[in-house]
């Protein structure tokens, strides 16, 4: 046998224990992974976590939910923990847009200018980036 078809078989033999290699792990159990949580259910599994003590994972879960900033989902776990209520449409924490800033992003979105615009909002009112972008882009 050549030279030349000893290094191919030997390539091949590579090849194929590499790729059993890779179907047997995948069929393995991912026994470290942790299982999903079950998803939460609103304002109420963000009041029963503040009740049982653990603002740290409601603040997290309402972050999830909203998309607010740190800051604005952990003063309203802090609303909720004295007592207060959010209603579901409430602006988050921090957020509320005057009609003059309101007026320079539509105008500055309407000329192409949307980074200008998301700059301006979050300027004005310390939305975080991301809820600034959403509501520029919801002019």
């Amino acid at each position: 046998m050549s030279p030349a078809v000893q290094i191919a078989l030997a390539v091949a033999l590579v090849v194929v224990v590499f790729l059993l290699l890779l179907v047997l792990r995948r069929d393995r159990p991912r026994d470290l992974v942790a299982p999903d949580r079950p998803a939460g259910h609103g304002q109420a599994e963000v009041l029963r976590l503040i009740h049982a003590g653990r603002k740290v994972e409601a603040v997290k879960l309402l972050r999830e939910q909203t998309g607010w900033s740190l800051l604005e989902a952990k003063q309203a776990v802090d609303a909720l923990a004295s007592g207060g209520t959010l209603s579901p449409g409430a602006p988050a924490p921090g957020t509320a847009v005057d009609d003059a800033v309101r007026a320079e992003a539509a105008r500055l979105l309407y000329q192409g200018k949307k980074i200008q615009a998301i700059k301006v909002v979050r300027e004005h009112t310390h939305m975080s980036l991301a809820d600034a972008k959403r509501y520029v882009e919801g002019l």
